[in-house]
């Protein structure tokens, strides 16, 4: 539609460049040279629109050419070629329509004859005007689809990057999933029981988003949720989860499985490394320009039995920066005993 469009909005401007020369040409003839009105109308709207007429095959000539991708000597050979030919006929048949349309104006027809060198010289510059014009068209329409084809190309490596860090994120929560299970499944089966229903919803909810690019914070919590459930069911009373939610933020829109590896993080290193109780921090408000998300966990400093090697942390940082085209939109703090992790979601994407 939109090709067809502009296809109708390009013949429109030719069509009123030529009338607008017409008239040019009219109103030369008629006070220029004094020519009757009848006459310097006839003749103006047969030598422009016979040019305009035969003009529309040069724009043919040009895509081929430009197609062809030929050398500044064969272009120029070839203007030189076709630009003769078309003065020819655009001259034969101008001066046999006008000679059979104004033959008993012996005045005019005089000044027909004398305006010869003057008409060839109107139809170089034509020719030339015309040819710059296509050309010009020629090359917009050529940047134009260069710049589609390079955003559509951008687009599918942007795409595939970020299906390769979600599908990095969620093998990492799988594999911990299942061997907490079995590691449970002799010491507390009903847990286990417990964590294998949870889990299950997990993945049920996890692939029905399979696809989804970007989600609302409320869906997010909502997967991230039943994964804080199957970890208080695996570590009983010894994780504790605190929230804050602006609710102002809950239909904001963020990419999908954003906040798993983060939360992960929280778990891993806060209930994995801490002897007596953990608490995870949830925190979620809303600036003028950014939906702001923390989540942050106490950890005993002496203890690095367990490094993490940061993997989770830089993908979903890459990933912000891939998608908003803006950097620092993850910042990590390490308060002593607290470990924290804000990102921020810029508001361009608020639904």
């Amino acid at each position: 539609m939109i090709a067809l469009f502009n296809k109708f909005r390009m013949q429109f401007l030719y069509i009123l460049m030529w009338i607008v020369v017409a008239l040019i040409h009219f109103f030369v003839l008629y006070s220029g040279y004094e020519i009757e009105a009848g006459a310097a109308f006839a003749d103006s709207m047969i030598f422009n629109f016979t040019f305009a007429i035969l003009g529309t095959g040069l724009w043919f000539s040009i895509k081929f050419s430009q197609l062809q991708r030929k050398s500044v000597f064969e272009v120029l050979f070839q203007h030189l070629t076709t630009g003769a030919i078309l003065l020819i006929i655009w001259l034969l048949v101008s001066y046999s329509l006008l000679g059979l349309t104004t033959k008993t104006d012996e005045l005019y027809s005089d000044f027909l004859q004398r305006s010869l060198t003057m008409r060839v010289l109107s139809g170089i510059l034509y020719y030339g005007l015309l040819i710059t014009i296509y050309y010009l068209v020629a090359s917009f329409r050529e940047l134009q689809e260069k710049i589609r084809k390079e955003a559509q190309l951008t687009t599918m490596l942007k795409e595939a990057e970020l299906d390769m860090l979600r599908s990095q994120i969620r093998p990492h929560f799988l594999f911990n999933s299942l061997n907490a299970i079995s590691s449970l499944t002799m010491t507390r089966p009903e847990q286990a029981q417990e964590m294998v229903i949870k889990l299950s919803e997990f993945m049920r909810y996890s692939l029905s988003q399979q696809g989804e690019m970007i989600n609302t914070l409320e869906k997010e919590l909502y997967h991230i949720r039943l994964y804080l459930d199957i970890e208080q069911v695996r570590f009983s009373g010894k994780l504790k989860i605190n929230q804050e939610i602006d609710e102002k933020g809950l239909q904001w829109m963020i990419p999908s499985m954003i906040l798993q590896p983060l939360i992960e993080n929280a778990v891993k290193h806060g209930v994995y490394d801490s002897e007596g109780q953990s608490e995870i921090k949830l925190m979620v408000f809303v600036d003028p320009n950014y939906l702001n998300i923390i989540i942050s966990n106490n950890f005993e400093p002496e203890n690095t039995s367990r490094k993490g090697t940061g993997t989770g942390l830089r993908n979903v940082g890459r990933r912000l920066e891939t998608i908003y085209n803006e950097s620092g939109l993850l910042q990590v703090n390490n308060k002593g005993s607290e470990f924290e992790v804000s990102i921020k979601i810029p508001a361009n994407v608020k639904t």
